[in-house]
């Protein structure tokens, strides 16, 4: 499916947050960081000033790259994944940051998807 250069750019800064958010996840450091609590602060809309605070140098690197438009953008999806699915969907049961992984990774495929005629 092509892709027009803005959606190229924006796809590979989620690539970039779902590999930073992984490896602060994997660190074991963020493990109070629950489903709930991300879907809270998905829902609130203030999830990426959350990560900012919580997992600090982690992600700053991977948030740098997301523009208010992406950011907010995104708020948008992750809300409308929040309210539309459980968790277990994405086959995530506990951490929040292994969620927004597995939703960025959902966006992702969607984009690369080719709906047949």
């Amino acid at each position: 499916m092509y892709q027009t250069r803005a959606e190229q750019q924006e796809t590979l800064c989620w690539a970039v947050l779902a590999t930073h958010l992984n490896g602060a996840a994997d660190s074991r450091k963020y493990e109070h960081i629950d489903t709930d609590v991300i879907v809270r602060h998905i829902e609130s809309g203030d999830v990426f000033d959350f990560l900012r605070t919580e997992l600090g140098q982690d992600v700053a690197y991977a948030l740098g790259k997301l523009t208010d438009v992406h950011r907010h953008l995104l708020v948008k999806h992750w809300q409308t994944m929040a309210h539309a699915y459980e968790t277990s969907q994405f086959h995530v049961q506990r951490s929040g940051l292994a969620l927004l992984v597995a939703y960025l990774l959902y966006l992702i495929q969607n984009r690369h998807v080719e709906i047949p005629l």
